[in-house]
């Protein structure tokens, strides 16, 4: 009997490197939050504008019900990323779907399990379970455990942070972490860049990863514009040397790994309600952008970037894109 090939080890070192193995998200019909009916709190205000002002009316309603086209159009256009990834030839694993018990922690019936980008970070060989801010969020991890226990199988080294104490979303801006969210972590070889705010990871996040990590690594702490989420809203290094960057969102400038690169800027209007900040990498010089980003797409094809485009404004309206929705397990660097 032929043996079955061998998978490769698990490892993320650069954030352009050549994706080869990821996971990706999938789709969940929650229930909004009944108490948006009386308005979205501040502490959600990286959120699209159009999202902010439908909630109120969706309030305790299932997605499906509130917005059965969007809904529809979300499933669709998630699954089109697994397929367009699988046919490139990159392998693909799903969270597995949340168990009713699962769901229901913290009662509140909200739930997501697309952004798959965040409940996790991959350094290295260093697979970490982050500690999530938002407490509905806390839930996302447990659909993500068989990924986990197949890396650690395959060699990986895997840690979990300590769940934080959840607090009602009112307070998520004052809430103490550690906070660590994988849309905030990115790898630049030996560098890490960690954005921190109010939205999502802290400072003292961003020092529990140093400790994890050791002194073969250089954390980065970036702070951020409460106006968006994580760091990848308005960051993809699209190969060394080139990147697309939202300079309001970096509150004490530029990251200095970054700050001498050439640069394509888009607006802190685009990074937040078009996500105009957060493509996926598919390869050194090779990224997958939002189809409604015709002027990006064009602006890095004349930086000599291969441009690939699909669907996803029915995603989007929930604050994450195409990097937000998959997280690599492992990247190549081209020798």
């Amino acid at each position: 009997m032929t043996p079955p090939p061998r998978q490769p080890r698990i490892n993320v070192t650069h954030d352009w490197g050549v994706l080869r193995e990821t996971v990706v998200g999938r789709v969940i019909d929650f229930t909004f939050p009944a108490q948006l009916a009386a308005g979205v709190p501040e502490s959600l205000g990286f959120l699209p504008e159009r999202t902010r002002a439908s909630m109120p009316r969706w309030a305790g309603l299932r997605w499906s019900q509130a917005d059965p086209e969007g809904y529809g159009q979300c499933v669709e256009q998630v699954e089109a990323l697994a397929r367009f990834l699988t046919a490139r030839g990159v392998g693909v694993h799903r969270p597995r779907t949340l168990s009713d018990s699962e769901l229901g922690l913290y009662d509140d019936g909200f739930s997501m399990q697309t952004f798959v980008r965040d409940p996790m970070v991959v350094i290295g060989d260093q697979v970490v379970e982050t500690a999530l801010r938002l407490p509905a969020r806390f839930k996302e991890r447990f659909g993500l455990r068989p990924v986990f226990e197949e890396a650690q199988a395959r060699g990986a080294r895997c840690s979990v942070m300590p769940p934080p104490v959840p607090v009602p979303v009112t307070d998520l801006r004052t809430a103490e972490g550690p906070f660590l969210e994988g849309g905030d972590v990115l790898p630049m070889g030996r560098d890490i860049l960690v954005g921190t705010g109010r939205a999502a990871s802290d400072a003292a996040g961003a020092r529990w990863l140093e400790r994890l990590l050791g002194d073969g690594y250089r954390i980065h702490q970036v702070p951020l514009s409460g106006q968006v989420i994580h760091l990848d809203d308005g960051l993809t290094t699209v190969r060394e040397g080139l990147a697309v960057v939202c300079r309001e969102q970096f509150t004490n400038g530029l990251p200095a790994p970054v700050a001498d690169w050439e640069l394509i800027d888009v607006s802190l209007h685009d990074a937040v309600n078009l996500l105009a900040g957060n493509s996926l990498v598919l390869a050194p010089g090779e990224v997958l952008v939002d189809e409604r980003l015709t002027g990006l797409a064009e602006t890095l094809t004349a930086h000599d970037v291969t441009v690939h485009t699909l669907p996803y404004d029915a995603v989007t309206p929930f604050a994450g894109g195409f990097r937000c929705s998959h997280h690599p397990l492992v990247r190549e660097l081209p020798s």
